[in-house]
């Protein structure tokens, strides 16, 4: 880094946590800078073969003018040096106007859909789920070489061990999550090099594993090992019960299925006034792609009653856990890639609704394909990185359908991570159903 400060004054937030500020006309991405700040000093990288530049504030201190929504670090595990909370110095109102932004950037940039222009009339939501801290309800911790379990260190695998945060959590945790966690797996004589899976169900339970990995290729094998608890959890979403491993995959913020549940219910309601509405006859089926644990199959089904949803995804100990909890719906499990089952999935009568909800990556081109094809009058997009959430839109968009409602949700807390909720509904005669780059 350059040992004398520039002063830059701070544009509007990029993707990943950094502001945008300019050099002399060059873009710089500013670490630990907020929207509008004026007057930072910014301690700059060594330049690089790339068009812009990087640095990270000197002296927050000296922020000539600082945002409103500025607030002292709220981790103390980020504090100590953890790399979970990259996004503690923001309140919650700002938190969640800066991702909006960064949203509806991502949107015009990358999917070519401007929701400020063409689609101004197409309503945008952003909602923070509370609370804003202490929602999460499950974590995945490093062992270092003494046997501590910890958090890892922004870009590293290096640890830093809940004994060394005042606390022994980051603030993201719920309170069931952390209280005297980090004295109950110190006195557990843990395998250096393994990972900890911790969860807390609904009632207030919380399990510990042990996750480790010997050997290598053909010699590979896995272990785990029950450290507290049962080693599963349960979690309770519009009345129905999954009992999940702790190391099962399940939204880590609290309030979301619930909240993403309803969302479904709201874009499915027959409710002519809505501005997804679609007139005519509702299809008989439903996807749930990606559907882990069955959460949005289960809505879909509470949404319309005698929908027939098939859900797909991967076997795994969710899904397992999908069939037990959704046992005697119209609900059929199927594993494997997505992109190779969509042509078995039921569909006899129409498609009313497809929900996705794929990972960072994105819903894989083919799958777009698939669902343009198949013509659903919903479809249901839950993106988790707004990038490919653009990508994947762009492509629906192509294929013949049209947004109808766009939901900006502050899913995680202190950190730069959003999630993007988008209803499109098909439009008649637009579009020749081809999923284009």
């Amino acid at each position: 880094m350059s040992e004398t400060p520039v002063l830059l004054d701070m544009a509007g937030p990029a993707h990943g946590g950094q502001t945008v500020a300019r050099l002399d006309g060059q873009v710089v991405f500013v670490r630990g800078a907020l929207p509008g700040e004026g007057g930072v000093p910014v301690v700059l990288d060594p330049p690089t073969k790339k068009s812009f530049r990087t640095g990270q504030v000197a002296d927050v201190a000296a922020i000539a003018v600082p945002s409103p929504h500025r607030v002292a670090p709220q981790d103390p595990a980020t504090v100590a040096g953890a790399g979970c909370s990259d996004l503690d110095i923001v309140d919650a109102a700002g938190s969640l106007e800066l991702k909006r932004q960064v949203v509806l950037d991502q949107f015009a940039r990358i999917g070519h859909l401007d929701f400020a222009g063409e689609l101004a009339d197409v309503p945008v939501e952003a909602v923070s789920p509370e609370p804003f801290t202490g929602y999460r309800t499950r974590v995945r911790l490093g062992v270092d070489g003494q046997g501590r379990a910890g958090l890892r260190r922004a870009a590293s695998h290096d640890i830093v061990a809940l004994t060394d945060i005042p606390g022994g959590a980051s603030a993201q945790w719920s309170p069931a999550l952390a209280d005297g966690l980090a004295d109950e797996l110190a006195g557990v004589k843990l395998t250096p090099g393994a990972e900890v899976c911790v969860a807390v169900g609904d009632d207030g339970v919380r399990s510990a594993v042990e996750l480790t990995t010997t050997g290598r290729g053909r010699r590979r094998a896995s272990g785990r090992r029950v450290l507290t608890g049962t080693g599963t959890v349960t979690h309770t979403v519009n009345g129905v019960s999954w009992t999940v491993p702790v190391e099962a995959f399940w939204q880590a913020h609290q309030g979301v299925p619930a909240l993403y549940s309803g969302w479904i219910a709201d874009a499915l309601a027959d409710d002519p006034a809505a501005p997804g509405f679609v007139p005519g006859e509702r299809g008989a089926c439903a996807w749930d792609l990606y559907g882990g644990a069955g959460v949005f199959a289960a809505a879909l089904t509470d949404a319309v009653p005698g929908l027939a949803v098939d859900s797909v995804d991967v076997e795994s100990e969710a899904v397992a856990a999908g069939r037990a909890a959704l046992d005697g719906r119209d609900i059929r499990f199927v594993a494997g890639d997505v992109a190779k089952k969509t042509d078995a999935l039921r569909s006899r009568g129409g498609l009313e609704a497809v929900v996705l909800d794929p990972p960072r990556t994105g819903a894989d081109k083919s799958v777009l394909a698939a669902v343009v094809k198949a013509r659903p009058r919903h479809i249901l997009h839950i993106g988790c990185d707004p990038a490919t959430a653009a990508r994947d839109a762009a492509r629906l968009v192509a294929g013949g359908y049209r947004p109808a409602g766009m939901t900006v949700v502050d899913a995680f807390g202190l950190t730069h991570h959003v999630e993007v909720l988008l209803h499109l509904v098909a439009v008649t005669g637009d579009g020749d159903g081809t999923v284009r780059n």
